[in-house]
């Protein structure tokens, strides 16, 4: 049993270490840059894939599900266990960092300050005590520091600024959780797909653009209305539009005209315009038929029998008669078009935005706040006078502080300077 327990210990040890955080993170970007090197099938363009790799690349690359990385099982477990890797140090850690951050060091005695990293005396001239500690305070209180009352009145002068940033790193690993539990959503009930629709053309089936995935049924169903191309002068396409509707329950609850930037979502779906071309069968077909020979009586081509012909609208002298003799012209071919649309529903995406605005803000406290502590107590100088002994520490940047802390140091120094309260009493009474 001892054993086990000792065993157990050392894993949770290891996997909320930072070395063990770096493997993981080390693994997730290296699978995101494979990711991205990689052509994957919920973006490629139908065909796309097999026009750039090999068909046993192909079959090698979805056995590896190296073709939809953000889909697959392995990388969902690598977010899990990278976020499991940021709870458990978290835990590790938070509680001290907790208790330092609700409950401060605010008391301080004199061999305290002096053991601070940037320490400075300062004269109390004719001062007592008392005095020099309230010209202190009124004077970083001008200057934009509150100094705490209560420590004060027991003989500590303290102020401090940006507390909040002791807890940046733990900002910073809440925003990643979130950004790994989104991604883990999108992974596990997220999906992407394409669907071709003409007009009057209604669908409720779209083919998966994940790895060994099959057709999924949406819960409504779409319909296109119409669908057509806008172009340039030079006749050059500008902008497919497809105007779509969604049916549910057999009415329609919604449509919009949606254009490549424009999409319709409905229910967490989104169909984005991706192609539109022909679809290879005609819309409307205009045929002139005669007799070989000239006459002008009437055709008949449906009386029951059945014949076929060829006939070519480039090349007419290729149009052979059909068996009754009768020669097919055509007049008119109107081709029918597709309307090609991406489908995704992405349930984690809010997640994901929350994450990163989370992270901007914990970086932000991580590398632009400075918590910063002084700490002035009454103490006595070398040649034992009385001495305002001040002493500050900032969590980081300690050379930029030290500016800083002079510009404090100088003024409260400037003004113990002053004559005592006695001195001024005796001044004006003489006056």
């Amino acid at each position: 049993m001892g054993t086990d327990h000792g065993f157990l210990n050392r894993l949770l040890r290891f996997f909320s270490s930072l070395k063990c955080g770096l493997i993981l993170l080390g693994l997730t970007g290296t699978a995101v840059i494979v990711g991205t090197i990689i052509l994957q099938r919920p973006m490629a363009r139908e065909g796309e894939i097999e026009q750039v790799y090999a068909p046993q690349t192909i079959r090698l690359l979805d056995a590896l599900g190296l073709l939809d990385v953000f889909h697959a099982w392995w990388f969902i477990v690598l977010l899990g266990l990278l976020g499991a890797n940021v709870i458990l140090a978290s835990l590790d850690r938070f509680p001290q960092a907790w208790r330092y951050f609700s409950r401060p060091h605010r008391e301080a005695e004199e061999w305290f300050v002096r053991k601070l990293p940037i320490v400075r005396e300062i004269p109390l001239g004719a001062l007592e005590p008392s005095e020099a500690l309230a010209r202190a305070r009124d004077r970083l209180t001008q200057l934009g520091y509150r100094p705490h009352a209560p420590t004060l009145q027991k003989g500590t002068l303290y102020i401090e600024k940006h507390r909040i940033a002791r807890l940046a790193p733990y900002v910073v690993h809440l925003s990643l959780l979130v950004i790994f539990g989104g991604a883990i959503v999108d992974g596990m009930w997220g999906y992407r797909g394409f669907i071709s629709l003409g007009p009057g053309m209604r669908s409720r089936q779209l083919e998966s653009m994940s790895t060994n995935t099959a057709p999924r049924v949406l819960p409504f169903t779409l319909r296109c209305d119409a669908a057509g191309m806008e172009k340039y002068p030079d006749g050059s396409p500008r902008q497919y539009w497809t105007r779509l509707a969604v049916e549910e329950n057999g009415r329609e609850v919604l449509h919009k005209q949606i254009s490549v930037n424009d999409p319709l979502t409905y229910k967490g779906v989104r169909f984005f315009q991706a192609s539109y071309g022909p679809s290879g069968e005609p819309s409307k077909l205009v045929i002139a038929a005669a007799w070989r020979d000239g006459s002008h009586s009437p055709v008949t081509v449906a009386d029951g029998t059945s014949s076929s012909a060829w006939f070519f609208s480039k090349l007419p002298q290729m149009n052979f008669p059909a068996d009754p003799g009768i020669r097919f012209r055509l007049v008119n071919v109107e081709m029918g078009y597709l309307s090609g649309l991406q489908v995704a529903k992405q349930p984690g995406k809010y997640l994901i935005w929350g994450g990163c605005l989370t992270l901007v803000g914990g970086l932000i406290l991580a590398f632009y706040m400075v918590h910063v502590r002084v700490w002035g107590v009454i103490g006595r100088n070398a040649k034992g006078k009385p001495v305002l002994v001040l002493g500050g520490h900032p969590s980081k940047f300690r050379e930029s502080f030290q500016e800083r802390f002079k510009h404090l140091a100088d003024a409260i120094e400037e003004t113990l300077r002053g004559p005592a309260k006695g001195e001024r009493e005796a001044e004006r009474f003489t006056a």
